[in-house]
């Protein structure tokens, strides 16, 4: 077998990230656009990092993948191991995956890592970089009454509107979904980030794998107030597209869909992960949804000199405007 077909087989023995599934990085990526590292002992895979690469002009670089909120290196678990002995593990791994990023005679070198992975010494002695970011998660959902009681009043509230005035439906199509996700950007003046050929072939591979769902919330008169789109693996699910109808956003209907996601995952027995964000608004909702703030690490490496006196040259015009 070749290093993908391995790690697909690594993949059906270890629990794996939606995002880092070999199919999804078809999916998003192209599978010609992604490949993996094995990391092997004893013939047996310990560790795998799944990498997206993206060619920038002249410059090369394992980045994020589109529609990816994070991936990395992948552990194989070992549930009876002392955390002194995992750790030992971790850094030995780290070791040898920064010797294989140097191989690659990148440009960049930038992934974003599960909130789950906690140990990025190693990679700050081989002089790697960490951006702290933030994502939300309600670790133990519960039933419904669970999660009204963790939201703040005013959600509460929100909630209780949006419930007399729409109904969650899942009767939405992929193109109906797609022209309504445009109008979520319309409102903000931006367009839309998603492309349509690659919002299809994501809701397709998810139908596919059992794994996806688009849900809305409509009026009696069959108005979309709201809409969105849910992923999930073994142990989370994960708000991936989502928002208001322009006209409709003082109708509360989006609290609503997050209250269904929630309670979609209660009934599993999932985490709930809103996927987190860095704006302050946002954030603020998360958390008065009842979402724990969760770090996670954003580990870049730049290896091109040329990168580092363009930014360092962009910083300095940034500190000149404030």
């Amino acid at each position: 077998m070749n290093r993908k077909e391995r790690y697909e087989e690594f993949c059906t023995k270890e629990y794996v990230q939606i995002y880092s599934q070999p199919w999804w990085l078809d999916v998003v990526c192209g599978s010609e656009n992604w490949d993996v590292w094995l990391y092997e002992s004893g013939g047996r895979i310990d560790a795998a990092m799944p990498y997206y690469m993206e060619q920038r002009g002249a410059y090369r670089y394992i980045t994020k993948a589109p529609c990816t909120q994070t991936n990395g290196i992948v552990f194989a678990r070992n549930k009876n191991a002392r955390m002194v002995t995992i750790a030992q593990a971790e850094d030995k791994i780290i070791q040898e995956a920064c010797k294989y990023i140097k191989s690659l005679e990148l440009d960049v070198y930038e992934q974003q890592y599960p909130y789950t992975f906690t140990n990025w010494q190693p990679f700050y002695w081989n002089n790697y970089t960490c951006i702290v970011r933030y994502t939300y998660v309600v670790d133990q959902v519960g039933k419904p009454e669970d999660i009204m009681r963790r939201m703040t009043a005013t959600y509460r509230n929100a909630l209780r509107k949006g419930l007399k005035l729409v109904q969650v439906s899942e009767d939405l199509s992929k193109e109906e979904f797609y022209l309504c996700n445009n109008k979520v950007f319309e409102k903000q003046g931006k367009k839309n980030p998603l492309d349509q050929q690659l919002w299809y072939r994501i809701y397709d591979s998810c139908e596919a794998h059992n794994c996806g769902k688009i849900v809305c919330a409509k009026d009696e008169a069959g108005n979309v107030h709201a809409i969105a789109y849910y992923v999930w693996d073994d142990e989370s699910i994960y708000l991936l597209f989502g928002g208001y109808m322009p006209e409709y956003s003082s109708t509360q209907a989006y609290p609503v869909l997050i209250y269904h996601g929630m309670c979609m995952a209660g009934e599993r027995g999932l985490r709930f992960d809103f996927e987190g964000s860095m704006i302050r608004q946002v954030a603020r909702a998360m958390r008065e949804y009842g979402g724990t703030p969760m770090p996670y690490y954003r580990i870049r490496k730049v290896f091109n000199p040329q990168i580092v006196r363009q930014e360092a040259e962009q910083y300095i015009r940034r500190l000149e405007d404030e």
